[in-house]
C-alpha cells in the first residue's frame, strides 16, 4: 500500500519542513482527506529508507529500528499521501522509525517470540516528530472531524512524541504478508477496538497483544495496533526524520492549516541537497 514519495522542491519546507495514550505545500489538486472506513488490509511493499543523506541520525537515547532488529519490516505511510489525512504528514519527510533504546530492546525480543510461532512485526509509526501530532489534529479540525480529537482516536498530546509509543501489526515470517486484524491499521472506528472483533481477527490481535505485553508493553483498547511502554523521564520531541525539514525548535505551522479549504502537499520537495552534501 505504500507509495513511493516524489520530491519537489517548495519554499514551504525551506522554513517548515494522538491523549498520551495512542493515539506539506504543493496546491495542485491535492487528494481529498481520506474518509474514516473500514477497508480490508492489504499486504504492503514496506517502505525502505529513504538515501541515507536524507535520513537524519536518530536523536541521543534513541536507535533506527530498521537497523536494529533483525528481520523487521516497515511501512511509513505517514512519509506518503496514503494515510487517514489524504497527504504527507509533517515531519516524516524521509521513511524513518526511531525508537528509544530501552523499548527498542524489549521490541526485539517481541520479533524473536514471534518468530517462533511464523510470524514478524511491521512497523507503521514509533517515534512521531511534535509536529506531526500537530498536523493531525490540524487535519482533524479543518476537517469538521473533532469527534476523533475527542473520542480517543487522534491525540493532541501523543505517547509517539516520547518515542516510548509504537503502532505495528503481525505479517506472515516468511511471505511478509499481512496478518488478518480484522481491520486496517488506522481505521478510526469502533471495530478497532481491541475486543470488537471475533474469530481468526481477534485470535490475532490478541496474539500480537500477549506477545507485546510479555515484554512490558501495554496496549490500547481503542486501537489494536497501539502500544506503550511506561517510562520515566521521557519528553516529546520534535526532531524531523528528514534532514532538509526545519530543526527541533526552529519549525512554525503553516499559517490557516487547521481552517477549512486548506491543502497540505501532495508530496516532499524533489532533488534536495542536505547541507552535509
Amino acid at each position: 500500500m505504500t507509495k513511493t514519495a516524489k520530491f519537489l522542491i517548495i519554499p514551504l519546507f525551506a522554513t517548515v519542513c494522538c491523549t498520551t495514550v495512542p493515539s506539506h505545500e504543493v496546491q495542485s489538486s491535492p487528494p481529498p482527506a481520506q474518509p474514516v472506513t473500514d477497508e480490508e488490509e492489504t499486504t504492503p511493499s514496506p517502505t525502505p529508507h529513504a538515501a541515507p543523506i536524507l535520513l537524519r541520525a536518530p536523536p541521543e537515547g534513541f536507535v533506527d529500528l530498521a537497523t536494529f532488529i533483525p528481520g523487521l519490516r516497515l511501512d511509513i505511510r505517514y512519509h506518503t499521501a496514503d494515510n487517514f489525512t489524504g497527504a504527507p504528514v509533517t515531519g516524516y519527510g524521509a521513511p524513518g522509525a526511531w525508537f528509544l533504546e530501552k523499548p527498542a530492546r524489549a521490541l526485539g525480543k517481541v520479533q524473536e517470540e514471534l518468530q517462533e510461532q511464523g510470524y514478524g512485526l511491521l512497523v507503521y509509526d514509533a517515534y512521531r516528530p511534535r509536529r506531526g501530532t500537530l498536523a493531525m489534529v490540524a487535519w482533524a479540525e479543518r476537517t469538521g472531524q473533532e469527534q476523533l480529537l475527542n473520542n480517543g482516536y487522534i491525540a493532541r498530546r501523543s505517547g509517539h512524541n516520547h518515542g516510548n509509543t509504537i503502532d505495528l501489526t503481525l505479517v506472515d515470517a516468511q511471505t511478509g504478508a499481512v496478518i488478518d486484524m480484522g481491520t486496517p491499521w488506522d481505521t478510526l472506528t469502533k471495530r478497532s477496538h481491541t475486543f470488537k472483533v471475533e474469530g481468526e481477527a481477534l485470535q490475532n490481535r490478541l496474539i500480537l497483544k500477549r506477545a507485546m505485553e510479555n515484554h512490558g508493553f501495554t496496549y490500547y483498547f481503542r486501537e489494536w495496533w497501539h502500544f506503550q511502554m511506561k517510562m520515566e523521564g521521557t519528553r516529546f520531541r520534535d526532531v524531523p526524520y528528514s534532514c532538509f525539514e526545519a530543526d527541533e525548535g526552529n519549525w512554525t505551522a503553516p499559517s490557516g492549516w487547521a481552517t477549512p479549504g486548506y491543502t497540505m502537499p501532495s508530496s516532499w520537495p524533489e532533488n534536495v541537497r542536505c547541507p552535509s552534501q
